[in-house]
């Protein structure tokens, strides 16, 4: 009976500890600007202040003004997951009519003709602060 008690705590312990903590799973775009917009989302390691550079294989996702988008993390630990091999997280934002205009362009070309309306590179620290939520355009901005 005791060695019962034992195996049975022992595996309780095992399957507590397996599971990892879940933090939040959407960080929430909100699009508050009178236009509709488009945003791309990137995720390196080695990203640095100096990437602002639109990737064309990534593509972007639309936001019509007055709504918002939820973000998912890749995985289902959530975000702080996420930033936990990733520090930091790019979003640019660019108007959605230019952006459909050139988006079947090459690159170079998206680049020359579509402008990034605003850049957010945000942390975990970032994130938690804003109760998971990005908004464009940002406070005093309008």
């Amino acid at each position: 009976m005791k060695i019962a008690k034992i195996l049975g705590l022992c595996l309780l312990s095992c399957i507590f500890s397996a599971c990892p903590e879940q933090s939040e799973k959407y960080i929430t775009l909100v699009n508050k600007s009178e236009r509709d917009i488009v945003y791309q989302e990137y995720r390196d390691r080695n990203l640095t202040i100096a990437d602002t550079l639109f990737l064309c294989s990534v593509g972007a996702v639309g936001v019509f003004k007055g709504s918002s988008s939820l973000i998912e993390s890749v995985d289902d630990t959530g975000w702080k997951a996420d930033f936990n091999v990733v520090p930091c997280m790019q979003f640019l934002i660019m108007d959605r009519e230019i952006y459909r205009k050139y988006m079947f362009e090459p690159c170079d070309t998206i680049r020359k003709y579509v402008p990034i309306l605003h850049r957010y590179l945000v942390s975990l620290e970032d994130m938690e602060q804003a109760n998971w939520t990005i908004v464009y355009p940002p406070e005093g901005e309008n």
